[in-house]
């Protein structure tokens, strides 16, 4: 085929002729070879964004029109701009767009813009009536140097990017130059790290010509509005770098569409790049985090005896030229853990197994294989190591934990052993102790003391497999009881469970949430009777995105005598524990307050929630309504002691008694704040009503504007009922959530985590 106009240069892709086609004020040459050569559909739908559709919408779209038969529509979509229109939830509204207008398979989609637009709309194309043609015009130097090319179509989810879509190719690709001038400089960098990235691996000459050309670059994207047919050596320079790089990712997705092997290596500085990627966005643009991940893997390389020092510095400095980062900046190195970097790389699409797969960097120019590498994590954290702070994870071993804490130094710890039936585990416990290097001041038979240096404090841990059955040496003294489960041996891994269980709840910071935190958190309730029959694989997935969980003790079965609750509750607490080291929220709900517990068995509330402090439990629930005052100063009393647990003052109106305009409601409220000022205690205040309409949920933000205003207090506010959904939404501290694969919610109107951050994102409350 033999194009029309001058000053267009083709690329074949696939072997579909001229299909990329680069130019310059292309708008009406698109109109002629897009009616020409995909003339066989009904529908053209241009699909673009708020920032691009002002520029080029209405131009295009008269070039497109003037050329239509009358037996075809020209439809358009815009969209927001942005990584956030890269969603489940965007796919959708086109794909109904589409079905509303009636369009079928006859139907051809035109993405007006960066690579978010071709990606997204690549992907609908792929999917929409089984698949449907479609187009790509670039306006991003990134775009039209990568993304655009090769026919990978995706989009974001919180995983990571890209972990939903197929290959779809474009039937065109139109680069037209001339709309690189209105982007801003940091978006030329952004799209040169991938040029730079193709040179890198492709063709030292090339490298070599990019190493002294920028200023030319810089020239011919500030002057392309005026260029009319003829180009200077500036223009046909930047012309010749973009269709040099288009080329190469033609060359190697033609011979490798589904990448198998070759185009593999296009992901060069990508194993690396998406995961800083997926941590440092949006702050970061893709090239940066590229930029970083050319360098890292580089070196990488160089670790491995592959690459030398001066092409790692020749990278460099041509990164660095072009305005890209060569190494992270302050927020970078606070938002950013090795652990979690290494966790991130686990659902990258490239690797094979447990191995990660990289691109080897041999020299400029040249890699060591023609596919990535598989490379073992500990080659990649040794790199790393220079760059990203490492912390320990719950896998670490037990000294690594009493070095980080080392109590010791502290306060004396006094562990007590309640039965012979425990000697294996004592014996386990001293001989770990010994080898841990701890100041043993004495053992016996049911005692292991460690010398501390506060002589004002000593911490007693009761260890039982009787949970409840444990009592302190003297009557004032405090006391930590530690249930063992008959399915614990005594090896190394309960060792450090209990020292995992001595850190949280008497040792480190506490585990608490902190309310100024840019989400909303959460915590899951399970609504079951018995956690030692949970499969760990289901807890799992009913705690996925959530901060805590709610232990509700009026869910498990109803005892005969206080004793049997108190051991059932201690049990289950401990199986609990197996399953997660979520923060705890220990709660006893009672029946009119939306719970299931006896109101009347006042004496058995109270020494339930007496154990929940023993138990170390993150948080403890106390009903203001349940508890007299006195018996609520006693409470506040005890929980002095117990530095880790932090009492919740919760109120809760599943009748609608009362509205939030009420001023019993402010009292409640007030009679909190007074009580935890009494005891110069930073507790949780939890106030929950009932909507009946939607205007109880006014209610609610207005009362919740007058008690903070500065929404950085640990409040939680709620409506109850199908009614109340938006005042879960709207909390922003702890809103109790539920997850789809429960039996049922533990309150009307309880919407699940993914629904929540879903939500709170459509409404823009983040």
């Amino acid at each position: 085929m033999v194009l029309d106009l001058p000053n267009v240069t083709t690329i074949p892709l696939l072997n579909v002729p001229n299909a990329i086609q680069i130019g310059y004020d292309l708008m009406d040459h698109i109109a002629t070879d897009l009616t020409r050569n995909i003339n066989n559909v009904s529908n053209y739908v241009i699909i673009t964004d708020t920032q691009l559709a002002p520029l080029y919408l209405d131009t295009l779209c008269q070039s497109i029109q003037s050329h239509l038969k009358s037996s075809q529509r020209l439809l358009t979509r815009i969209l927001p701009c942005g990584e956030e229109s890269k969603s489940r939830t965007v796919k959708a509204s086109i794909e109904d767009f589409l079905l509303d207008e009636k369009c079928t398979r006859d139907t051809c989609l035109i993405a007006l813009g960066g690579g978010v637009m071709g990606d997204l709309v690549g992907f609908v194309a792929s999917t929409f009536m089984r698949g449907v043609p479609f187009v790509q015009i670039p306006t991003t130097l990134l775009a039209m140097v990568d993304s655009s090319i090769g026919g990978k179509t995706a989009i974001d989810t919180p995983h990571g990017k890209n972990l939903i879509g197929t290959f779809w190719q474009p039937k065109r690709i139109y680069m037209n130059l001339s709309v690189l001038e209105t982007l801003p400089k940091r978006e030329i960098a952004n799209g040169m790290a991938e040029v730079i990235k193709t040179f890198a691996i492709s063709n030292e000459a090339e490298f070599a010509q990019l190493e002294v050309g920028k200023s030319q670059i810089e020239s011919a994207i500030i002057g392309f509005s005026d260029i009319g047919t003829n180009l200077d050596a500036d223009k046909a320079f930047l012309l010749n770098v973009i269709s040099s790089c288009a080329a190469f990712k033609a060359n190697v997705v033609t011979q490798d569409e589904k990448e198998n092997g070759l185009r593999g290596l296009l992901n060069f500085g990508h194993t690396l790049g998406h995961a800083y990627e997926a941590h440092l966005s949006p702050e970061w643009l893709h090239g940066e985090c590229v930029s970083l991940g050319l360098i890292h893997e580089a070196e990488l390389s160089s670790y491995l005896g592959y690459c030398s020092l001066g092409a790692i510095e020749r990278l460099k400095k041509c990164l660095q030229l072009y305005d890209l980062p060569i190494q992270f900046d302050e927020y970078s190195k606070k938002v950013l853990e090795l652990s979690r970097v290494m966790d991130t790389m686990k659902v990258d699409k490239k690797n094979k197994g447990v191995q990660k797969r990289v691109v080897l960097l041999k020299d400029i120019g040249s890699t060591l294989e023609s596919k990535p590498t598989n490379v073992d994590d500990v080659a990649i954290e040794q790199v790393l190591a220079k760059y990203i702070s490492s912390s320990s994870s719950d896998g670490s071993s037990s000294k690594m934990l009493l070095q980080e804490h080392p109590f010791m130094n502290t306060f004396p710890l006094k562990i007590a052993i309640d039965s012979v039936d425990l000697s294996p585990y004592f014996s386990t416990l001293c001989t770990a102790f010994k080898k841990m290097g701890l100041d043993m001041a004495s053992q016996d038979d049911q005692h292991v003391r460690l010398a501390g240096s506060n002589a004002r404090k000593e911490i007693k841990i009761c260890m039982t497999k009787k949970a409840g059955s444990t009592k302190p040496l003297n009557s004032g003294d405090v006391w930590y009881e530690y249930v063992i489960l008959p399915s614990q041996k005594a090896d190394a891994q309960f060792v450090f469970q209990l020292l995992h269980f001595i850190n949280i709840s008497m040792l480190s910071q506490p585990r608490h949430i902190d309310p100024m935190q840019s989400k909303q958190t959460t915590f899951v309730t399970p609504t079951i009777s018995s956690y030692a029959t949970v499969l760990p694989c289901l807890m799992k997935q009913w705690l996925e995105g959530t901060d805590a969980i709610e232990f509700r003790v009026d869910h498990l079965p109803v005892q005969e005598t206080l004793h049997d609750w108190v051991a059932n509750v201690g049990h289950q607490l401990a199986h609990l524990r197996q399953l997660t080291r979520l923060p705890i929220i220990y709660t006893v709900r009672t029946q009119p307050q939306a719970g299931k517990f006896d109101p009347t068995q006042v004496d058995l509330y109270e020494t339930l929630l007496q154990w929940g402090h023993r138990w170390g439990c993150d948080y403890v629930d106390m009903e203001s309504s349940t508890l007299p005052e006195e018996r609520q100063r006693v409470m506040m009393e005890m929980n002095q002691h117990y530095e880790n647990t932090k009492i919740i003052s919760s109120f809760h109106d599943p009748n609608h008694t009362l509205s939030w305009s009420d001023a019993a409601m402010k009292k409640v409220y007030q009679q909190a704040v007074s009580l935890f000022d009494t005891y110069n205690h930073q507790g949780v205040i939890k106030l929950v009503g009932f909507a009946d309409t939607f205007y109880d949920n006014i209610e609610l933000e207005q009362f919740r504007r007058q008690v903070d205003a500065n929404k950085n207090k640990e409040i939680i506010l709620i409506n109850m009922g199908i009614h109340g959904r938006f005042s879960r939404i709207s909390n922003q501290f702890l809103s109790p959530a539920t997850h789809p694969t429960m039996s049922i919610a533990a309150a009307p109107g309880q919407l699940a985590v993914n629904e929540l951050s879903r939500l709170r994102k459509e409404l823009h409350f983040n």
